[in-house]
């Protein structure tokens, strides 16, 4: 390692990092009652070389079966089996080996039926009383009492001594039982949760719940408090409303035109609309009319055209060949495109029963249960999704109560399960879920769903064993909520305390606020200068005890002791009981009752309440408050913590032609640096880009008439690019900068969202940020996904509708650092579109071809990443109809595998995403939040110390540094470059430079 003053050319290269986990073992966030401070004052680099070393126990077990033989496309399926996972049966009888000797199955999952307080009623007093004298100073005055209690030692009333500690005791017993008890009304709050299950009947994976006598009695008492409370708290209501409907008289006499809930409207439609058993509990669109309109013959005729939607929507026999055979013709543009069969886990020959939907309770929701959830209701286990609301199966999905973010997530239905719609469909849903054993990673999920797939009803083709691989993708988490869904319908995987959230969320901790440990240190001070303090009194008394002839005899009445040594003894416990205020007991009174306070005045701190959500601040633990003064470090990632996570497409090179005008923070933190007046500087630049804008709209109206075009919408401004899309630098740059646009319209997994009005508004769902403004750039330059059909994508390209058949999809992870689209085009050709880091695409490039292309587009990348930018390269390659159908192949046995699943994944992408050949790169912004300069600032006035995490390059991150005020003209900047692993020498070169 190098350390040297800055220079305007270094940059630091980081390593692909292996992020996957060991099974069984926390990945998130991992919460341990209790810390230990011995790695407090090591520094980063040395608690790296002590850092735990996981070993992956599943790259070295091999699978139990044989890996499939064929594509899933109606072939056999493999018979792998999943290790340490659980097989789920659904509508199937459990086989031999799952079922125990009376018939009940072998594998017990958990209850969904959660707890996250520390307390019960019998635990609380001796759990309490076990942390509270985890404080060395109840101790010392507990062994005070024990001592007073002896009358050998004078002490007058041991009760007296006893009434301090009993006092401080029981405030912060009262205090952690009020902590507590809220942790428990939530909990019972989320236990309660409504959800609609399948019920009537037999989830084989479940044996009967047997409810012991312990369960039966804290439910009766349950019941009873509870109802108490609602009886309670319905008279408080009413008679609240009696005087809120006195007043409401006043101000309308004609009748109650208030418009009804979509969730009152829902549940009323629906209670109609399922009456006959085994209909749908489906979410109907809303009708704008008031809840005065919907009465009568009108009710019952909506509920009629739901359940004819249905059956036109219902199972017919024969769709097992609805399939298109014919192959495509590549000389053909107009031969049909060949449709993919993916194949229907539902037994058309099996009868249906008297199943249905039933509210019930979430501690109630089991392994293997189906479950269907209504827009904007959150998800009560970890849950794959079978089939959707939406025609193409996808839902979204807000997972910030599990990550953070605050974009929504796109989930996919299983192919297999789109035709699951109805009650009835469930009970004839025969198929198997084989899926690896609960763990921590909130981003990864293998599983395969297997069934025998069969012809139409009474047919006598013999029923053919298919397979389809689940991923996370497929999944949904307990705590995230759906949005933007009507519903979805899926089965339940794992419950309680394995679901992924519970597992990254450990045991609720007893938390210590630093004040606290350091009092136990200034304890055990204090009780060495007490104990010397005592020695020495015993060793006068005993001294002057054992001299005759003193006048002291006239003065002593007496002695417990009757020689000096023992007279010497009884004096050093005698003076413990006269010192004891040298420890001050009243200083723990104090405290408690000043983070009681602290915690009500945090509550009421008008300056630190939410209105968009009507929430203030509320303190979790009373007794950590006063940590938050003795903070010294904070560490903090850019990326949706410093920036507001809003990706803004600003430029992009094609064919080496660099086009846009953006003026970034990174830019004025640059021209900061160099003493420019910013301000000045950014109105003069804004300005410019204003005109520049008109200019480019006027020019795409005239190129093409886009109805999606919205002038608040457009983030990319670049005249020259529409001029040269229009021809006006020749041919081969035209057909260059189409070419790209496609390959952003097609290289994704955005899903459309319109908006009908005049104009109409599509708006793109995606898992990235990144990914929605790529699409909406070329949305803005006539590129414009309409949507998705089964297998494909719908793109208007510059008015001229066509349809792209996406063959595979190989998606984005950290580690891969890339994505991939395999298209099929019009014309027949198969293309694949790669996406990602410039050093990875880079390094995937065809040897030898595009030289000085590739470094021009290198040098505009880095010109961008200057700027503040985050840069992708675009790539493609054409794939011949042989190498693809080898490749195909070897995929679908990679993504059906249970055991090592991303690690074959990435062997088998690894092999088609070569050769290929660049097309160009993009550059977003992503803004910094308002306030976020000031509030760093702020910080480093106080003397806080803050430490910020960024992937971007060198250039980049101290260009954003000075712009958000973390670097200043003032300070020395050195730029620490590693260039080897070991970490000693690193260390050493810090503690000889930065000592």
């Amino acid at each position: 390692m190098a350390i040297q003053p800055y220079q305007e050319d270094n940059e630091a290269s980081s390593g692909p990092l292996d992020t996957a986990p060991a099974k069984r073992l926390r990945w998130a966030t991992q919460r341990v009652a209790g810390s230990q401070g011995g790695t407090k004052r090591q520094s980063i680099l040395r608690r790296l070389s002590h850092k735990k070393r996981s070993s992956d126990d599943s790259a070295k077990r091999e699978s139990n079966g044989t890996d499939l033989e064929s594509v899933p496309e109606g072939s056999e399926a493999s018979t792998e089996q999943a290790g340490a996972g659980r097989r789920v049966f659904f509508n199937m009888p459990l086989p031999e080996d799952a079922r125990d000797e009376e018939g009940h199955p072998i594998a017990q999952f958990v209850r969904n039926k959660i707890r996250t307080a520390k307390y019960t009623p019998i635990s609380f007093i001796p759990k309490n009383l076990w942390f509270q004298f985890h404080n060395i100073a109840n101790i010392y005055f507990l062994f005070i009492i024990i001592l007073s209690i002896f009358p050998i030692f004078g002490a007058s009333n041991p009760g007296l001594s006893a009434v301090p500690l009993i006092v401080i005791v029981t405030i912060t017993a009262i205090k952690d039982a009020i902590e507590d008890w809220r942790r428990t009304v939530l909990d019972n709050e989320l236990n309660n949760a409504p959800a609609h299950r399948l019920v009537d009947w037999e989830n084989v994976n479940t044996a009967e719940d047997q409810i012991s006598l312990w369960r039966k009695f804290k439910k009766a008492n349950t019941r009873a408090i509870t109802f108490v409370w609602h009886l309670w708290k319905n008279r408080k209501e009413s008679k609240a409303e009696k005087r809120n409907s006195q007043k409401d008289r006043a101000l309308d006499e004609g009748g109650d035109t208030r418009r009804p809930s979509m969730y009152s409207q829902r549940m009323s439609v629906i209670s109609m609309a399922t009456e006959e058993p085994g209909a749908m509990e489906m979410t109907p669109v809303h009708s704008p009319m008031p809840a005065s309109a919907m009465e009568g013959s009108k009710e019952m005729d909506l509920g009629d055209h739901i359940r004819k939607s249905l059956e036109n929507d219902a199972l017919k026999p024969g769709d097992v060949h609805q399939v298109v055979e014919v192959a495509k013709d590549p000389t053909d543009p107009n031969a049909p495109i060949p449709k993919r069969f993916y194949g229907n886990i539902i037994n058309p020959n099996k009868p249906t029963g008297k199943a249905r939907f039933k509210k019930d309770c979430w501690k109630n929701v089991q392994v293997g249960d189906f479950v269907r959830l209504y827009n904007e209701e959150s998800i009560p286990a970890d849950i794959v999704v079978l089939s959707t609301s939406d025609p193409d199966g996808a839902c979204y999905v807000e997972t910030k109560n599990l990550d953070g973010e605050t974009n929504l997530k796109v989930r996919q239905a299983l192919h297999c399960g789109q035709k699951v719609k109805r009650a009835r469909d469930c009970e004839r849903a025969e198929f198997i879920l084989e899926s690896e054993p609960p763990h921590a990673n909130l981003y990864s999920y293998s599983g395969a769903v297997r069934w025998k797939q069969y012809g139409s009803k009474n047919s006598d083709v013999e029923a053919a064993d298919m397979a389809e691989p689940v991923s996370i993708n497929n999944m949904l988490l307990r705590g995230c909520s759906i949005r933007n869904t009507e519903w979805v319908l899926g089965i339940v995987v794992f419950t309680g305390e394995e679901t992924k959230i519970m597992l990254n969320s450990g045991i609720t901790p007893t938390k210590r606020a630093q004040i606290s440990k350091d009092l136990n240190w200034n304890v055990i001070y204090n009780f060495i200068i007490l104990f010397f303090m005592c020695l020495i009194s015993a060793v006068v008394q005993g001294t002057t005890w054992g001299k005759g002839d003193e006048s002291l005899d006239f003065f002593e009445f007496g002695s417990y002791g009757g020689t000096p040594g023992l007279n010497g003894f009884i004096t050093f416990w005698a003076a413990i009981i006269l010192f004891q205020n040298l420890v001050p007991i009243s200083l723990y009174i104090t405290l408690e009752i000043i983070r009681t306070a602290q915690a009500f005045f945090i509550y009421s701190d008008t300056f630190m309440y939410y209105a968009p959500v009507d929430y203030p601040c509320t303190p979790k633990s009373w007794n950590i408050s006063d940590d938050l003064g003795q903070i010294e470090y904070i560490f903090s990632d850019k990326t949706g913590t410093l920036t507001q996570n809003v990706m803004e497409f600003k430029k992009v090179t094609i064919n080496g032609v660099p086009y846009g005008e953006a003026y970034t923070e990174a830019l004025a933190g640059m021209q900061k640096r160099q003493g420019i007046d910013t301000d000045a500087e950014g109105a003069k630049a804004r300005i410019q880009i204003a005109r520049a804008k008109v200019k480019m709209l006027e020019d795409l109206r005239k190129l093409h008439d886009n109805p999606y075009l919205l002038d608040e919408n457009v983030t990319f401004v670049a005249p020259d690019y529409v001029s040269d899309l229009t021809g006006a630098s020749g041919p081969e740059q035209k057909a260059a900068n189409e070419y790209f646009m496609l390959a952003l319209a097609l290289c994704h997994t955005v899903i459309t969202e319109r908006t009908p009005g005049d104009p109409p508004k599509l708006e793109f769902k995606a898992q990235s940020p990144d990914e929605a403004a790529l699409v909406a750039t070329a949305r803005d330059c006539g590129f414009t996904v309409l949507g998705r059909s089964n297998d494909g994508i719908i793109v208007n390209v510059l008015g001229d509708e066509r349809q792209y058949t996406v063959l595979n999809i190989l998606e984005f992870n950290s580690s891969r650092k890339r994505m991939s689209a395999i298209v099929r085009m019009p014309n027949g050709k198969i293309v694949l579109f790669c996406k990602g880091a410039d050093s990875i695409i880079y390094s995937r490039l065809k040897k030898g071809e595009q030289q000085g292309l590739r470094k021009t587009t290198a040098d505009h990348l880095e010109m961008f990443a200057r700027e503040g930018l985050r840069t992708l390269c675009i790539a493609q390659r054409e794939l011949d109809e042989e190498e693809y159908q080898i490749w195909n192949k070897q995929h679908d046995i990679a993504a059906a595998a249970i055991q090592n699943r991303e690690e074959k994944l990435e062997e088998v992408s690894d092999a088609i995403e070569r050769d290929l050949t660049l097309l160009g790169g993009t550059a977003i912004e992503d803004r910094l939040q308002d306030g976020v300069p000031d509030a760093i600032q702020l910080l480093a006035e106080a003397g806080i110390k803050l430490w910020v995490l960024t992937g971007d390059k060198v250039e980049t991150a101290i260009n954003i540094g000075f712009s958000c005020n973390l670097l200043g003209n003032d300070m020395d900047l050195i730029v620490l470059n590693v260039q080897d692993e070991n970490l000693a020498s690193a260390e050493a070169e810090l503690d000889k430079n930065l000592a």
